[in-house]
């Protein structure tokens, strides 16, 4: 039988502290002319509890059977684009350059306004402060106690929503903040992935099994996993949570379609007795609501049996910590996912500003392939309708089976639904705003 992934990786961690113990013994040097040995003793001696070869999307090292090869680090950071869930661009890093002020007149005009009203409380829970304090032991970058660090997260003071915000100004194409792909947390075998993204559900299924219900990759994530939403805090239910009769209230084939077949694939996999319905539900949102669907394209030849065909593209679902609690704007967003690196094992998953972002102005992003979601997608994964999204009139005019053609379509009209809206609670708040919002969304008839 195969080792659990997660207790191959401590126990590989544990032998390499050891190692790296004896090593240290025995390359014992003055500290004012220290040997290579010695910095790469160091070095290894900052890596915690997960060496960043292990750490580098562990998961996709050890999901396969005794008989089948490790996959290379590399894997990660050949990542090419998100597939579903976010948009990403990606880059090298810039050779550093030397800034004067030389060529540039000092004074003569007013000083630009860099900052707005503060319209925020930041959030000084001990969960957060705990995962910004391990991001930053792995030279993750814009985060922190220091306002000058870049980024913080807090509270909306008119909605409670927590988001992220700026605790300096960013020009257009400036990082905001980073992390190393090392802490990202994979969600897929590569082993077994194809180019084709995994369900929710699936995705959901290993994220129970791999990190929160085995105990040694529950502690060593832990600072991460604790500031993850609770069916009490930052919860937005998604379709799939709905009666029957909510998800047909919504009309809409594409979003009706969508929820009747993810429920019925959590259904499905709860029956196998690993997990209770419930518990499976509610891990399916987090993946759809807080996972980054990525292709990556390698050459596996190595990999796979002999006579088997080798694939050179696979897609792998992904959680990035701290990165997974910036909110979604669909008109008016200010940042994008960035890939810092993808060439090079020491990859990094980044913020960079689209335009220019003020000091306090909170930070958002697209959510879905290539920065664009319909209002009906949006409410199927991540549980809300957003007041305004040009997408959705694209998708009206393409139309399609899984579309109303017309408003002659719908069993109400977009007056009616809004007079409900006003008396109504629960499910059916999301229910009639999805409706009124595609209805107003209808190209007008010249």
């Amino acid at each position: 039988t195969c080792m659990h992934p997660a207790s191959y990786i401590i126990q590989e961690q544990q032998t390499r502290t050891i190692q790296a113990k004896n090593r240290a013994r025995r390359t014992q040097v003055s500290p004012s002319k220290p040997t290579k040995a010695a910095w790469a003793t160091r070095r290894q001696s900052k890596t915690r509890h997960l060496d960043s070869k292990s750490l580098n999307l562990h998961m996709m090292r050890v999901l396969v059977t005794h008989s089948s090869l490790l996959l290379s680090l590399a894997l990660l950071a050949q990542s090419i684009n998100v597939a579903s869930s976010f948009a990403v661009s990606s880059s090298n890093s810039p050779k550093r350059k030397k800034i004067t002020n030389q060529g540039k007149a000092a004074g003569g005009f007013a000083k630009k306004n860099d900052s707005v009203p503060i319209s925020h409380t930041r959030d000084d829970s001990a969960s957060t402060n705990n995962l910004i304090n391990f991001l930053l032991q792995w030279k993750s970058e814009g985060l922190g106690p220091d306002d000058e660090a870049g980024t913080e997260v807090g509270f909306d003071m008119t909605n409670g929503i927590r988001g992220m915000y700026a605790t300096k100004p960013f020009k257009k194409g400036e990082i905001v903040c980073k992390i190393p792909s090392d802490v990202a947390l994979a969600l897929t075998d590569p082993s077994t992935a194809t180019g084709e993204t995994m369900s929710v559900a699936d995705g959901a299924l290993n994220f129970l099994q791999w990190y929160a219900n085995n105990e040694q990759a529950r502690q060593t994530w832990s600072s991460y996993l604790d500031t993850l939403p609770t069916k009490e805090a930052n919860f937005d239910p998604t379709p799939d949570f709905y009666s029957d009769e909510e998800i047909d209230q919504l009309e809409f084939p594409m979003i009706v379609k969508q929820a009747k077949e993810r429920k019925q694939q959590i259904l499905d996999l709860s029956s196998q007795g690993q997990v209770t319905f419930d518990e499976l539900q509610f891990a399916t949102w987090l993946v759809a609501s807080r996972s980054f669907a990525i292709k990556i394209s390698v050459d596996d030849s190595a990999l796979v049996r002999e006579g088997a065909v080798s694939t050179s593209e696979k897609a792998i679902r992904v959680l990035l910590p701290y990165l997974d609690m910036i909110n979604h704007s669909s008109d008016n967003a200010n940042a994008e996912l960035h890939l810092i690196d993808p060439e090079k094992d020491d990859a990094w998953f980044a913020i960079r500003a689209v335009r220019p972002i003020k000091k306090g102005k909170e930070i958002t992003i697209s959510y879905g392939a290539s920065g664009v979601e319909t209002s009906s997608g949006l409410l199927m994964n991540y549980g809300f309708v957003p007041e305004e999204n040009k997408i959705d009139e694209l998708l009206l005019r393409k139309g399609g089976e899984d579309c109303i053609e017309s408003l002659d379509g719908w069993s109400t009209t977009v007056e009616e639904d809004e007079a409900q809206l006003s008396q109504a609670t629960g499910n059916m708040v999301n229910v009639l705003k999805l409706r009124s919002k595609l209805k107003r969304a209808y190209p007008s008839e010249e």
